[in-house]
C-alpha cells in the first residue's frame, strides 16, 4: 500500500500548494504538545495546579480551528489556481503495474462561470519497476472524437509543466501520475492557453468516454459517464425530476 500512502500525499501537496505547509503543521503541532507538557511540569513544581482539563479543551479548539482554516485555505487556493474541484470517487485498482482513480479534476465549468478546460485523471505507479507510457487518449462513447493525454512532469529545475507523454523518462516506482486532456481550440491572444469549451458543447461530446492508456505491459480502459461529472454540471447531467 506505499504507492497509496504516497498518492495520497502527492495529492495533499497539490492542494496546499507547497510541501512547507505540511511540514509547518506538523512541527507546530509537535512544538504545541511539548510546549504544554513543558508547561504542566513548571506549574506542578511551583506548586500550582497543572493542566486542566478546559486548557485541552481550548486547545482542541484552537487546532481544530485552524485545519478547517487550513482546509478551507486549500479549497479556495484551488479554486483561484482555476483547478476546480474534484469528484472523488473509488479507487480502480487491477493488479496492473499502474493503478488509475476514478477521481476527475476539472479546470473551468459551470461551478466558477467558465469553459471547460480540461480534465485531469490521477493514478500511481503501484509496482516496484519502471513503467513506460506508450499511449494516453480519451475516446468520446458519444461520437468518436478522440483527445490525445498530455502529462505532468518536471524540468531539470523542478518545474512541473505539462508534455506529451513521448517526452518523459520512465515512471518510477510509487511516482503519482496524473494525465491532462485539454479541450478546445489554443487562445490566439494567449500562446499556449485554450478557449475551453462552454458546458453545452462539452456534454455534447464528453458525457460518456472511455479513458484509454497502455504502458509497456499492459493496457488499461476505463468508461466515464454522467455519473462522474454531475458534480461538476449541477442539475444538467443525470436524472433529474420534470413537469408532467
Amino acid at each position: 500500500m506505499s504507492w497509496l500512502a504516497n498518492y495520497l500525499s502527492n495529492l495533499a501537496m497539490r492542494l496546499l500548494g507547497f510541501t512547507g505547509m505540511i511540514w509547518f503543521i506538523l512541527v507546530t503541532v509537535v512544538a504545541g504538545l511539548f510546549g504544554l507538557i513543558g508547561w504542566h511540569r513548571t506549574r506542578i513544581k511551583e506548586g500550582k495546579p497543572g493542566v486542566q482539563n478546559w486548557h485541552l479543551l481550548l486547545t482542541g479548539i484552537g487546532g481544530t480551528w485552524l485545519f478547517l482554516s487550513l482546509a478551507m485555505g486549500a479549497a479556495a487556493w484551488s479554486i483561484y489556481q482555476n483547478q476546480g474541484l474534484a469528484a472523488v470517487t473509488p479507487e480502480v485498482a487491477d493488479g496492473a503495474p499502474l493503478r488509475w482513480f476514478s477521481n476527475l479534476e476539472m479546470e473551468g465549468g459551470p461551478p466558477l462561470g467558465r469553459p471547460v478546460f480540461s480534465l485531469t485523471f490521477h493514478g500511481a505507479n503501484g509496482s516496484q519497476k519502471e513503467v513506460s507510457l506508450k499511449s494516453a487518449s480519451i475516446v468520446s462513447a458519444n461520437n468518436g472524437r478522440k483527445i490525445d493525454l498530455e502529462i505532468v512532469a518536471k524540468d531539470n529545475n523542478g518545474k512541473t509543466e505539462l508534455l506529451p507523454i513521448d517526452k518523459i523518462n520512465l515512471i518510477p516506482p510509487g511516482a503519482p501520475v496524473d494525465l491532462v486532456a485539454k479541450f478546445g481550440d489554443p487562445d490566439p491572444n494567449a500562446p499556449g492557453k485554450i478557449l475551453g469549451l462552454d458546458a453545452k458543447t462539452f456534454l455534447e461530446t464528453w458525457s460518456k468516454f472511455y479513458f484509454n492508456v497502455e504502458d509497456d505491459s499492459k493496457a488499461y480502459r476505463l468508461p466515464y459517464n454522467e455519473g462522474h461529472l454531475r458534480g461538476f454540471f449541477p442539475g444538467m447531467v443525470g436524472p433529474h425530476v420534470t413537469k408532467r
